[in-house]
């Protein structure tokens, strides 16, 4: 099976290719400008460092959230477009998910937190055990104080990873003290190996999904719909 998965979900994008299980080519980008520029050259490079075409993937994968609403929409777009043509189903995977899926080998409690800016973060908690990874609290958007408060009141250990966690991190440290794991360097970064890997064992439990009803998770409204009056008003 050839899988192409693909996130633009934060400051970072990246695109893998899998192939029979195995991960045969992955590049990313941290750019100052808009994934769009990007994100094409990144499809390309991947599929020509593989010998293969958008016509020979069965399946692809994309972020579906939370994360910057320009980096979904561009993500989700391409994966729909190139999927609707080829008439191939995808994967939607949570870039939350994706954050804690490097930590299978860790037990305990893990939280992925990706800057929201306006001084909130994404955050969900999961639990770490016997490989897999399992829902503690469901993905929102909140204060970093607030979600830390949730993890001090389960009075465990707990891993953090993402850029809310590095954002943050100072204030995880001082709030929980010895009980928070830091995440380091690239291990704070979503990267679309991993993203692969969770879209192929969503693939054997059966999930995949049309790409007419793939949509991002957004987890908050937009600042344009935020500000957005009532028709007539």
């Amino acid at each position: 099976m050839n899988l192409l998965a693909v996130d633009s979900a934060t400051q970072t994008c990246s695109v893998a290719l899998m192939q029979q299980g195995r991960i045969v080519a992955e590049f990313g980008a941290d750019p100052d400008q808009t994934h769009a520029r990007h994100l094409m050259k990144l499809i390309d490079s991947v599929l020509n460092a593989a010998g293969q075409k958008v016509a020979n993937l069965d399946a692809m994968a994309v972020t579906s959230g939370p994360g910057s609403f320009t980096g979904l929409r561009i993500s989700m777009a391409v994966v729909k477009g190139f999927a609707l043509a080829f008439n191939r189903p995808v994967c939607p995977v949570s870039s939350l998910a994706t954050l804690a899926w490097p930590y299978l080998g860790v037990s305990g409690l893990f939280c992925s937190m990706i800057d929201a800016r306006k001084k909130q973060v994404y955050a969900q908690i999961f639990r770490l055990e016997q490989g897999r990874v399992e829902e503690v609290t469901s993905a929102c958007a909140a204060a970093p104080d607030q979600v830390i408060e949730s993890i001090r009141q389960l009075n465990e250990p707990c891993w953090f990873a993402g850029s809310g966690a590095v954002l943050y991190k100072e204030l995880i440290a001082k709030q929980l003290s010895n009980r928070a794991y830091m995440a380091a360097g690239v291990q704070n970064t979503i990267r679309a190996a991993a993203v692969a890997e969770i879209a192929c064992e969503m693939i054997r439990g059966g999930y995949t999904k049309n790409a007419v009803d793939i949509v991002p998770q957004y987890i908050r409204r937009s600042d344009a719909e935020r500000k957005q009056k009532p028709f007539g008003k």
